[in-house]
C-alpha cells in the first residue's frame, strides 16, 4: 500500500484560509448587489439630485424668512420723496435709511438706480420694486436743493475733499463696489491729495481710473494728518504708507530725540527711504 502524505496543521490552516478567500471572491459581488441594488452611477446621480433639491428648498426658505422682515409699501410711492421714517417702516435700519436718503439727493430715475444702492437688501428690493414710481417731474425737495443751479453754473467735477459713496455712485461707470473701496482707502489714508493715489485702490483698473480723473477735482483737498509726536505705534501702523517696523522705528526715534522738531528728522530712520518720506509727508504733522 502506498502511504498517503499527512497534512500538517500549518498546511491545513493555509488551505482553510485560501478556501475562505476564494469563497469571498465568489460571493462578494452577489452580496453587494443584494445590499446595494441598482447601478452605482445612477445611485450617485440620484443622491446629487436630492442634495441640489434640498439646497434649492433651503434657499427659498431663507429668502422667505428674510422677506418676512420687510414690508410692502401701502401704496405706490416715489423713492425720492420717502422720508427716513418711511424707509425704516419698510424694514431698514436707521443707518441704512440715512444712506438711502443721501442717494436720493441725486434723484433716482428707475428701479435700476434703486437697486444700485448697496444698503437695500435684495429681499426688500423684491418687495418694493413693483410699487415704485419715478415721475418725470423732479421732486420739490430736490428742486429746492438745486433751485439756483443753472446748467452753466453746475460744477462739472466733484471736489475730492467732499466725496462720499452717494456722489461716487452717481458717476456713470462707478458702481457700489468701487465706491466702497475708494471710500475705505480714503479713510485709511486721511484723504486723497493727488489723482494718482486712486491707482492704489483695491481692484482699480485703468478704465475706472480714467472715469474718475474726468469727474473728480483735486484742486481742493482735505487731508487728515497724524501727529508723529503723539500717535502710538499702532495708530501709525494703520496708515497705508507705514508698516509695523517703520511705525515702531518712529516711536523709538521720538523717545530718543525727546520729540521731533522737524518732519525731516524722519529721514534719519534707516527704514524710511526718500520715496517713503515723499509719500508720507502730506499725512504727518508734529
Amino acid at each position: 500500500m502506498i502511504n498517503q502524505p499527512k497534512l500538517t496543521s500549518q498546511t491545513k490552516s493555509g488551505l482553510f484560509i485560501w478556501s475562505v478567500l476564494a469563497l469571498g471572491i465568489v460571493l462578494t459581488p452577489r452580496i453587494l448587489r443584494t445590499c446595494f441594488p441598482g447601478d452605482p452611477i445612477k445611485i450617485k446621480i440620484t443622491a446629487l439630485k436630492k442634495i441640489n433639491q434640498f439646497k434649492k428648498t433651503e434657499r427659498k426658505r431663507l429668502l422667505t424668512y428674510r422677506q418676512s422682515r420687510y414690508r410692502v409699501p401701502p401704496s405706490k410711492f416715489n423713492p425720492n420723496e420717502y422720508t427716513k421714517a418711511q424707509w425704516i417702516a419698510l424694514g431698514l435700519t436707521q443707518k441704512q435709511a440715512e444712506v438711502v436718503l443721501k442717494f436720493c439727493k441725486y434723484p433716482l430715475k428707475s428701479n435700476e438706480d434703486l437697486k444700485r444702492i448697496f444698503v437695500i437688501p435684495e429681499a426688500l428690493f423684491l418687495r418694493i420694486k413693483d410699487s415704485t414710481i419715478f415721475p418725470n417731474k423732479v421732486p420739490n425737495h430736490i428742486l429746492t436743493n438745486a433751485a439756483t443751479l443753472q446748467p452753466e453754473n453746475q460744477p462739472k467735477r466733484i471736489t475730492i475733499g467732499s466725496i462720499d459713496s452717494a456722489k461716487l455712485v452717481s458717476i456713470r461707470g462707478i458702481g457700489p463696489f468701487y465706491a466702497k473701496m475708494i471710500m475705505r482707502y480714503e479713510r485709511a489714508l486721511g484723504g486723497f491729495h493727488k489723482k494718482e493715489q486712486l491707482l492704489e485702490v483695491y481692484k482699480m483698473n485703468s478704465e475706472t481710473y480714467e472715469i474718475l480723473c474726468n469727474k473728480l477735482d483735486f484742486s481742493e483737498t482735505q487731508i487728515r494728518k497724524i501727529s508723529i509726536n503723539k500717535a502710538n505705534a499702532e495708530e501709525l501702523d494703520r496708515h497705508p504708507y507705514l508698516n509695523r517696523w517703520q511705525a515702531n522705528s518712529i516711536v523709538k526715534m521720538r523717545i530718543q530725540l525727546g520729540g521731533f522738531q522737524s518732519l525731516n528728522e524722519l529721514r534719519k530712520s534707516h527704514l524710511i527711504n526718500a520715496e517713503d518720506f515723499e509719500k508720507l509727508e502730506p499725512y504727518v504733522s508734529l
